[in-house]
């Protein structure tokens, strides 16, 4: 069996965020197919036994990233595991795999959840075009690239003249809650919870809030689309939002509606929000990379509005009609479409389970990573 030793240079553990739960789902299940090292922070605290090592080959200082002697660190281990192939999520780490390359002859595949460049490109940094320069030379460097959508790998074929054959797909890996609770029993809990009258459509959306796109799509809410619905809307609503972060300011100008937007805090469990709902909503026009929220939202069988941005590398062929993309800032539409309650209780089709599923994933990674071998 082959070894590998995948590089998550920041803390993963507990997995609650989006690009935390990709990490550890890839992980996790990449480790049925070979013997894996994950080298990581020592801040990870794991919530059980693993099926890999998780060695804690880091301090939680952001010096970590610039660290020189780190190679010394991951070269010695390589020698000592045998270990065959290296995988960094996300790039930054990059410069130290092709150090321990020409240190141990160890290649390296980078597992990519954005393109980072243009992540940072949406949200207005002006140094954008230095990591572009950096994320492009840490992806020809290596032996294979893997990416969260083909949107992804398309891009990084044509602005980082990667070859082809050196660009695959990786999804993000999703499995059905098994656990969601039935809505005609968690509804009337969460109604009752924040004082919302029966026969009310509602209306739900969470992320880290602390995050500048999400806090401009909250913004969105508030200011553009709860506007549109006051005006529009045949029977009453509710937008509830949740996750933590939010700005006081913004929590302020969300009692101004009137109760139409209720802004829960952080929930323990934003599932049972999510099983209450009727559809979730992704005002999102900046930031890059794939949304996890959408498609956490579809895996739950939830009907899901989004703008062209929030549903960059989400593929609607395999949605059916559970996904309904509307232009950016096109808030009038966005309304006009979160008013369509006919079809939401159809089920997300199984096409998009298949293509989401966390073993099909990793058995596909690991083939391809034994190919590079």
């Amino acid at each position: 069996m082959m070894r590998v030793m995948g590089i998550a240079p920041y803390k993963y553990l507990p997995a609650r965020k989006g690009g935390e739960i990709f990490i550890a789902n890839f992980a996790a299940h990449l480790a049925h197919h070979c013997r894996l090292t994950i080298a990581s922070v020592s801040a990870n605290q794991p919530e059980g036994p693993l099926p890999y090592e998780l060695w804690k080959a880091f301090g939680n200082s952001r010096l970590r990233y610039l660290n020189i002697f780190n190679c010394r660190t991951l070269a010695k281990a390589v020698r000592q595991k045998n270990i065959q192939l290296l995988y960094i999520e996300h790039p930054y780490m990059g410069w130290q795999a092709i150090l321990v390359q020409i240190l141990t002859g160890c290649g390296y595949v980078v597992h990519s959840h954005n393109i980072e460049a243009a992540r940072w490109r949406s949200l207005g940094k002006w140094w954008w075009p230095l990591l572009q320069a950096y994320e492009k030379w840490v992806h020809r460097k290596a032996q294979h690239n893997f990416f969260i959508s083909q949107d992804d790998a398309d891009a990084a074929i044509k602005q980082y003249g990667l070859k082809p054959h050196k660009a695959s797909v990786a999804p993000y890996g999703i499995k059905t809650p098994e656990a969601l609770p039935a809505q005609n029993i968690i509804r009337p809990e969460i109604c009752g919870r924040h004082h919302i009258a029966p026969g009310t459509t509602l209306y739900y959306f969470n992320g880290a809030l602390d995050y500048l796109p999400n806090q401009q799509a909250v913004l969105k809410i508030i200011r553009e689309i709860d506007p549109l619905l006051k005006e529009q809307a045949r029977v009453p609503y509710v937008i509830l939002i949740s996750g933590r972060g939010l700005p006081e300011e913004v929590a302020e100008e969300i009692k101004e509606s009137g109760g139409r937007i209720i802004y829960t805090g952080f929930v323990d469990q934003p599932v049972a929000y999510l099983a209450a709902a009727d559809i979730f909503i992704n005002p999102v026009v900046e930031g890059g990379g794939v949304k996890t929220k959408v498609l956490e939202a579809l895996a739950a069988h939830k009907t899901v509005i989004s703008t062209r941005s929030g549903a960059i590398g989400v593929d609607t062929a395999i949605c059916g009609n559970k996904l309904k993309v509307v232009p950016d800032n096109d808030w009038r539409q966005f309304a006009a479409r979160m008013q369509e309650l006919d079809d939401i209780s159809s089920p997300t089709p199984s096409s998009f389970f298949s293509y989401h599923n966390n073993e099909r994933i990793a058995a596909e990674v690991a083939a391809i990573m034994q190919a590079v071998l």
